[in-house]
């Protein structure tokens, strides 16, 4: 009641609804139908958790795990840029042909980012945990209108139609109608990794004597690929990605929890919503008027966010805390522009120090991959259809190519900056001349030791950078560190996990400011 009235006074949004579900039975927890059901002046008297409307950008993340099962990953790059994607019309938007009959099928269609910036170069990743909405509509385009209907119907939507032409690339905006109480179910599937519960209000049903009529029964069902689903869960819970949207403690964050969310505001401003999940419990909320009147246009985090935290903070003072598994990491042979190196399909690893091509003697510490120069649309290094396999003979064929393309080259011309060239020199800072040389002083391969007397180790080294650090290690195992000259340390063999009855091996490694490492490595008698 208190933010329905605070609503209705700031936003013109007379009602609120909220949902609660566990994902790991389906139970509804908890089901909230209208802001007061005996007020008639905001037709209270409906349960507005049925009711399909608009979803706005809480579909999104069902066509991103769409596209993610298809092979795309939360480090593919997509441009954020104005984007035309009517192929009846030109780049910049106007009709190829003006004298065509103009039909909301061939009608330009330029939609817009919420804030109206572009942000250029964008991660998946980043793209849904700040709902971007034109490289949104990409990744629709990529995968498929069709597989994305069919993940959202096997996650619970079971309101949407089979024909993809009834949305077209809207879909990913939210032009398919929902209910709340679906969409708050399907969010289950993220939280339960991968496996769907359908809800259920009903445990059980007894007749005056006693006799069950109805029983619940779990009916758990595998509808999304594992890591597909924590992938999902890894992004939404990601409050770094959020803050250039939301900043870093809107109402979706919880400090020391993970939880998941996501917000969606239909363009029309009739519907503003916020999901959000842990594996425990799925929280969903809704905004709007039940005459499907318009409020004032604001984002759904100013609208519904605060209502969803305050119900999310209670539903967490009760559960254990359980946290998200980690997506599964990239496969570093994925071909580059899938691991987000949208700057060319050729990588190479530089030094980052002498900023010169890597040699074997570059140590990892300072190996990093970059790519050459080679500026195009995604659709020019992928079939959209098979990612993983070979890129396109001739892009061109596919109908968003030249759409895509126009307003990247243009970006170009704006951010030279984003050019680089690969460097003809190699690595001349990690070379073997260059590595410390070190001359032991103790202890010495032809003394003997005592298993239980402590010794001290000490060198000398000739090195071209300062030496930042030394490890020394008895059969592989460290027994002492030192950060600070002279770098000696002492140690009891018999204190050691690795101390053999003959044949020991002790070991310094000297490593420079530059991670140039230089190690010598003698037999040690200890008795």
């Amino acid at each position: 009641l208190k933010y329905g009235l605070s609503n209705e006074k700031n936003f013109t949004a007379k009602n609120v609804a909220s949902v609660a579900v566990d994902p790991k039975t389906g139970q509804i927890l908890m089901m909230v139908g209208s802001r007061d059901y005996f007020d008639k002046d905001i037709e209270g008297n409906f349960n507005v958790t049925l009711a399909h409307r608009q979803p706005g950008s809480t579909f999104k993340p069902f066509v991103y795990a769409t596209a993610f099962e298809k092979g795309y990953t939360p480090d593919t790059v997509l441009f954020d840029l104005p984007t035309e994607f009517q192929t009846t019309c030109t780049p910049q938007g106007e009709p190829i042909n003006p004298d065509a009959v103009i039909s909301s099928s061939t009608a330009c269609y330029k939609p817009e980012n919420y804030d109206q910036k572009y942000l250029g170069p964008i991660s998946l990743r980043n793209a849904l945990a700040q709902s971007r909405n034109v490289p949104s509509i990409k990744v629709l385009y990529l995968a498929g209108i069709k597989d994305s209907i069919d993940t959202a119907k096997n996650m619970g939507i079971e309101s949407l139609s089979d024909d993809p032409n009834q949305y077209g690339l809207t879909l990913v905006l939210g032009g398919g109608e929902v209910s709340l109480l679906d969409l708050t179910s399907s969010y289950g599937v993220f939280a339960n990794g991968g496996v769907r519960n359908r809800y259920t209000g009903i445990l059980s049903i007894q007749d005056s004597a006693g006799n069950i009529l109805e029983q619940f029964s779990q009916n758990p069902r595998t509808v999304l690929q594992t890591n597909i689903a924590e992938t999902i869960s890894d992004i939404l819970s990601d409050n770094v990605a959020k803050i250039p949207a939301y900043g870093a403690n809107s109402p979706l964050f919880f400090p020391g929890r993970q939880v998941a969310s996501k917000t969606g505001t239909t363009n029309d401003s009739r519907d503003a919503w916020t999901i959000g999940y842990t594996p425990e419990v799925v929280v969903g909320t809704w905004a709007g008027n039940n005459d499907n009147t318009p409020m004032v246009k604001q984002v759904a985090g100013m609208i519904i966010a605060p209502m969803w935290h305050e119900i999310m903070a209670v539903a967490l003072a009760s559960t254990t805390g359980e946290t998200f598994v980690r997506g599964a990491i990239i496969n570093p042979d994925l071909k580059p522009i899938l691991r987000g190196y949208w700057q060319g399909n050729e990588t190479y690893f530089i030094d980052k120090i002498s900023g010169k091509l890597a040699t074997s003697t570059t140590p990892e510490e300072t190996r990093v991959e970059t790519s050459t120069t080679n500026i195009h649309s995604i659709l020019y290094w992928v079939n959209r259809n098979d990612p993983n396999g070979p890129a396109p003979i001739t892009p061109g064929d596919d109908a968003q190519f030249e759409l895509w393309e126009y307003q990247i080259q243009e970006w170009l011309k704006s951010n030279p900056q984003a050019s680089t060239t690969k460097p003809t020199s190699y690595d001349d800072v990690h070379t073997d001349a260059n590595k410390p040389k070190i001359t032991l002083l103790s202890p010495r391969s032809d003394a003997q030791y005592v298993k239980d007397n402590r010794i001290t180790a000490t060198f000398n080294v000739a090195s071209r950078f300062p030496i930042a650090k030394a490890n020394y290690y008895l059969n592989d195992e460290l027994v002492g560190s030192s950060d600070t000259a002279p770098f000696s340390v002492s140690f009891v063999p018999s204190s050691t996990n690795s101390l053999r009855p003959e044949g020991n091996i002790f070991k310094i490694v000297a490593l420079d400011i530059v991670f140039n490492k230089g190690e010598v490595v003698i037999p040690i008698n200890i008795q």
